[in-house]
Order: structure tokens, then C-alpha cells, then sequence
């Protein structure tokens, strides 16, 4: 290298270094603004809601109804006539929220919803919401609409950098999710909200759950909502954007949004929604709830700063999981168990009680990270007699399971049933991420009934869309039962992907995952 290059490499070390001081700077003394606290609005007697659920609400007192959404277009639609039938407020809580065609048309019914006075707030994680500070400050400008980021970077242009100059705060993220309707009807579970989330995408579609619920589990979720929303580490969008919107802007934004609503009419998946199973059944007021106790599971805004895991929804999960008896199904895509986490499972099944787990194959995976740490754990499980199942990524196959998708599928689900007595619906990867980083949340039912046809509809598509995973002279094999094959290595894995895996696995990464 010449003078002068040695001269520019060394002048762009020194830019990069004060670049990177000056963002450590200020990501490290981060001052929280103070902002308007608000709460949950009482339910009055007189909304619509209210009154479709009093009648079962009240014949179940001290319990929740929950009705499971497995298919993408029911989730999808139940989201959608919420919004549409609430009176007074809407809570949402998401960690991802594309601006694909879901998100807008979500986004349209939340703007109906707030011109007709309706009292939107949207709270988002910051991390996954990159770009988005236009639009947001669009939506803020509505007198009724609020939005809120959780645990933001102060810098708002380069967030790649900042993000490595304030790791250790903008590493945990908020993975919580949910849809409150005037404090009355909920929806929890692994959802975020994008194309892929609600069988709306022709590249890949993710095999997801969600609860929606009544009773008295909705009271919590807005308390869990309340405590985030008005958590010091959540800024509004108009204290961290210096995006000025003017109310020409506004208005220019919103004949656009009037206009994609007019497109939509035409668009073969809105026909899909309105011919959905769960939409008949609405129409027709005939749902169906499974009742029984509930406890709503969740970790504290300000994770990193409760050092016990018995502040956490890590208690919870590990006291709900070791009151079973007879039977453990472990659904998590994400599923990286720790060498703890693996022997605490081992000793599960000495004692006599059955672990199944479902996770996603390398192939199906969307994060190769985790998989080439849950990889090191497969053997020991498999050889202390867990069952494990991975599931296909399927890229020729098209089908109206929820498992599987018309291109590639991915497993996002995360429940974990007991004893076909208890299910266990929400964001919580059974993964060091959702363990100590993220915070996370969930909902816990009693309900033999909900239980067992969960479990039943798991088996039903194990032999056509999982592979079913066995040690074979000391050799972890796939068996492809509905085809009858075996399969000696990763199962339609590319060699690059392999490749990158292998090379993930040298990583010392494992916490972060």
C-alpha cells in the first residue's frame, strides 16, 4: 500500500473510532424523557363487545375463554374485526410490524378505529422497526393514535453503528405480544404482524398460534400492557424523531391509505378473510370457548436490571413445565435448551414422564444461529429417549396446514402442553434469548379439552410435514415416514447452508442466541 492509501486507511480508522466514541457517548449516558402515563379503560356495559361476551363471561366467573387460532387467515381476520368492532380502545404490542400488506391494511382499520374516536395505542420494539419514523410520526399526528418504542436508540440515522457502540442496552429487545380490544377481548400468542404471520406470502409462510381470549386473563394483559406503556425504557415517537409531518403530509398519507383500502377489495386474500371459517362463525355468533383457569406470564419492561430468574417469566414456564406428570410437548422453532436446560430435561424423562419436542429443521430455519447451537444438544436428548421432530421446509409442496406454507415453511410457534390438561401459548423460544435477553410473555390455560385437540392437531401433521429423528450406530438419522426415506445428513440443506453453519457452531455465541 502507497503513502497516500496508508494515509486514507489511517484517517478513516480515526473517523470510524471517533464516531463510534462519540455514540458510545451518548448511547451510554441515554436520558429517558418523561412522558403522559395512561392506563387501561374500564369496559362499560354498553359497548358491543362488552355485550357479545357478558352472557359467557359471566357463566364462567374467575375463568378465561380462549378460542386457538392456528390458521394464518383466521388469525388474521380476528385481528381485523376486533379493530373494526371497538368502541373505545386498542392496545397493541408487537415486536416486528412490517409495512407489507398486512401491516397496512391493519394499519387502515387502526386509523378507522381512531377517527371514530377510538383511543389507539401502538407500543413496537425499536430494533425491528428500522426506517419507520416517518410513518410512525404519520400515525402520532392523529389526536387519538399514540406510539411508543421500546428501549430506542437515541440515534436515529446510524442505527447499525449505535447499536454496537450500546450493545449492552440495545441487546434486549421486547419479543411481547398482543391485541387488546376496549379491555374486553385479547389476542396473545407468537404473531407479529407481516404477510408471512397470516398465510399472505408466496416465498414462505410461518406455522404460528395465537389465543384469542376473554375473561379475566384480558384485565391482565392490559395491566402487562399499562406496565410497558408506561415503563421509563419506552420513548414516544416524537421524543426520538426530528421529523417534522405537516398536516398536508397527513392528509396526502391518509387519501393513500384510502385508496389501498379501495385496492384491497380486489386483492384474492381479503377474499379469503371474509370466507374464513372463524368469520362464519362470528357472523353467525356461534364461537366456541374453551374455559379454565388462566395465569398470564410475563417478565418486568426492565429485564436486564432483575438479576433472579424468579422475577422472570423463566419461574413461571419452569414451575409450569415441572408440575408434569405424564407428558411434555415442547413446540419452540427457536429451541436451543443449554446444557442446563438439556440435563433438567434428561432428568424429566428418568422420572418417567414423556418429552416430545418440535422445532424446525435446518432447512425450514430462518435463524442459522440457533440452529448450530441446538444441534451440539440433539444427541444427548435423543439418547436419553426424548422424541424429537423437526419440520420440513416443504418448498414444493402446498398445503392449507398450519404448519406449512405454498413455498418454504418455518415453524414460529410456541406453546408447550402438560399432561394434555394445560397449554402454554406465547413469544417465549425455548432459547437463552428469550430466557435472560428478551422480554417475553405468555399465557397460561387450564383446559383438558383445548389441551388434547392442541396435542392432536401436532400429531396429525408430524408423519406428513416433520422429519422424525433417531440414533443409528451412534449416528443421528432422519426418517422421512410419509415418504420412506431415511436420511443420513441435514435434510434438503444446501451445502452452503451447511456450510454456514458449521461455521456459526465455532462461534462462542450461545448466550446471545
Amino acid at each position: 500500500m502507497n503513502a497516500n492509501g496508508l494515509q486514507t486507511l489511517t484517517s478513516f480508522r480515526l473517523i470510524l473510532l471517533w464516531a463510534v466514541w462519540i455514540l458510545t457517548g451518548c448511547q451510554a449516558s441515554a436520558v429517558f424523557p418523561d412522558k403522559q402515563p395512561s392506563s387501561k379503560l374500564q369496559p362499560q356495559n354498553t359497548w358491543p363487545l362488552v355485550e357479545f361476551v357478558q352472557p359467557d363471561v359471566l357463566a364462567h366467573p374467575r375463568k378465561t375463554g380462549v378460542i386457538a387460532l392456528s390458521d394464518g387467515v383466521d388469525a388474521f381476520i380476528a385481528r381485523l374485526a376486533l379493530v373494526s368492532s371497538a368502541t373505545a380502545s386498542i392496545d397493541l404490542q408487537y415486536y416486528i410490524y412490517r409495512a407489507d400488506d398486512s401491516g397496512r391494511l391493519l394499519a387502515s382499520h387502526l386509523i378507522q378505529a381512531a377517527e371514530r374516536g377510538v383511543r389507539v395505542r401502538i407500543l413496537l420494539d425499536d430494533m425491528a422497526i428500522k426506517n419507520a419514523d416517518k410513518a410512525l410520526s404519520m400515525l402520532a399526528k392523529h389526536e387519538n393514535i399514540q406510539v411508543r418504542l421500546y428501549n430506542p436508540s437515541f440515534e436515529r440515522s446510524y442505527r447499525n453503528l449505535a447499536f454496537v457502540a450500546g450493545f449492552s442496552r440495545l441487546n434486549h429487545r421486547m419479543h411481547n405480544k398482543s391485541l387488546t380490544i376496549d379491555n374486553t377481548i385479547t389476542v396473545v400468542g407468537g404473531r407479529n404482524i407481516g404477510n408471512e404471520y397470516f398465510s399472505n406470502n408466496t416465498d414462505v409462510e410461518f406455522g404460528d398460534f395465537d389465543l384469542m381470549a376473554i375473561g379475566t386473563a384480558v384485565d391482565e394483559v392490559s395491566d402487562q400492557f399499562d406496565l410497558y406503556w408506561n415503563a421509563p425504557l419506552t420513548v414516544e415517537i416524537e421524543a426520538l424523531s426530528s421529523i417534522i409531518v405537516t398536516n398536508e403530509e397527513v392528509e396526502q398519507e391518509l387519501a393513500i391509505v384510502e385508496s389501498q383500502q379501495q385496492a384491497f377489495n380486489d386483492n384474492p386474500y381479503v377474499t379469503r378473510l371474509l370466507n374464513s371459517d372463524l368469520m362464519a362463525k362470528m357472523k353467525s355468533q356461534s364461537l366456541s370457548w374453551f374455559w379454565g383457569p388462566s395465569k398470564l406470564v410475563y417478565d418486568q419492561p426492565d429485564k436486564q436490571n432483575h438479576q433472579l430468574d424468579s422475577d422472570s417469566i423463566l419461574a413461571d414456564l419452569g414451575e409450569f413445565l415441572q408440575t408434569a406428570k405424564h407428558e411434555v410437548l415442547l413446540v419452540s422453532p427457536y429451541f436451543l435448551p443449554t446444557r442446563s436446560g438439556t440435563q433438567s430435561i434428561i432428568e424429566t424423562v428418568n422420572s418417567g414422564v414423556n418429552v416430545t419436542i418440535l422445532t424446525n429443521s435446518l432447512a425450514a430455519t430462518d435463524v442459522l444461529a440457533v440452529h448450530a447451537g441446538y444441534r451440539g444438544y440433539r444427541q444427548a436428548l435423543l439418547a436419553a429417549g426424548v422424541k424429537i421432530f423437526e419440520v420440513k421446509a416443504n418448498p414444493d409442496v402446498k398445503k392449507t396446514s398450519s404448519w406449512s406454507g405454498s413455498s418454504k415453511s418455518s415453524l414460529h410457534a410456541k406453546t408447550f402442553i402438560i399432561d394434555r390438561e394445560s397449554v402454554f401459548v406465547g413469544s417465549f423460544n425455548f432459547d437463552p434469548r428469550s430466557a435472560w435477553l428478551n422480554t417475553e410473555m405468555g399465557l397460561i390455560v387450564g383446559n383438558q379439552q383445548l389441551a388434547t385437540a392442541v396435542v392432536e392437531g401436532v400429531e396429525v401433521n408430524l408423519v406428513k410435514n416433520t422429519y422424525r429423528l433417531e440414533i443409528e450406530d451412534d449416528e443421528i438419522i432422519w426418517f422421512d415416514d410419509f415418504n420412506r426415506r431415511k436420511i443420513y445428513s441435514e435434510p434438503d440443506a444446501g451445502l452452503w447452508r451447511k456450510f454456514l453453519v458449521d461455521c456459526i457452531a465455532l462461534l462462542p455465541i450461545e448466550s446471545q442466541l
